[in-house]
């Protein structure tokens, strides 16, 4: 159908936007967290569009990246992830936290988004882990990944995300309670220190 839509901004709420070109008005049903990036009303705009044709309707969905519209439209293929929970997934994680997760087989965190049960995310995990590896290149890497980070280090980070901190948080603040000299901490106190940074 289409690859993207360029128009202007007419309308927006948190869940859907009114793009007008030559005339013509599109909706299209966007992620959570596009709304607070989205540009001011009277704004030219490219959304990139997953189109979804079910026999009861024919929705649009848009988002501000080709790599979130290729995300979403793996999740949908997904047994039991329909568009709506879909969208829930990429609105309430950012993609790169979100392939993380997948990719670590963090169930707890993709069960606290609204639409996600534990079996749903623990499917989710088991047949998306591989296409989230392969889709590696073409979606951002997470620090965590980028560093390279192993150990204890690692350890904690994990063990922050269990507690239900999201990855990008946990990260921030192990990093900033690591010792400033080079001795590698103890887990236990590394993550005390991590959760006072919080």
């Amino acid at each position: 159908m289409f690859e993207y839509i360029k128009g202007t901004l007419t309308e927006s709420t948190p869940n859907k936007v009114t793009l007008e070109t030559h005339g013509v008005g599109y909706l299209l049903f966007i992620p959570l967290n596009n709304f607070a990036k989205l540009p001011s009303l009277g704004t030219a705009l490219i959304l990139y569009v997953s189109t979804v044709i079910r026999e009861e309707s024919h929705k649009n969905y848009g988002f501000l990246t080709r790599e979130e519209r290729n995300l979403f439209e793996s999740l949908i293929d997904v047994s039991g992830i329909g568009p709506k929970t879909g969208l829930a997934l990429l609105g309430h994680l950012e993609i790169n936290d979100l392939q993380f997760a997948i990719s670590q087989g963090n169930a707890t965190l993709l069960s606290k988004i609204p639409g996600i049960g534990k079996k749903t995310a623990e499917r989710l995990i088991v047949e998306m882990r591989d296409k989230v590896n392969k889709l590696g290149d073409k979606l951002p890497s997470h620090p965590l990944s980028q560093s390279g980070e192993q150990g204890v280090i690692a350890d904690a980070i994990s063990a922050l995300i269990h507690l239900g901190y999201n990855p990008a948080q946990a990260q921030k603040a192990v990093k900033s309670s690591l010792p400033k000299n080079d001795q590698e901490p103890q887990l236990a106190q590394l993550i005390t220190a991590a959760l006072r940074c919080i």
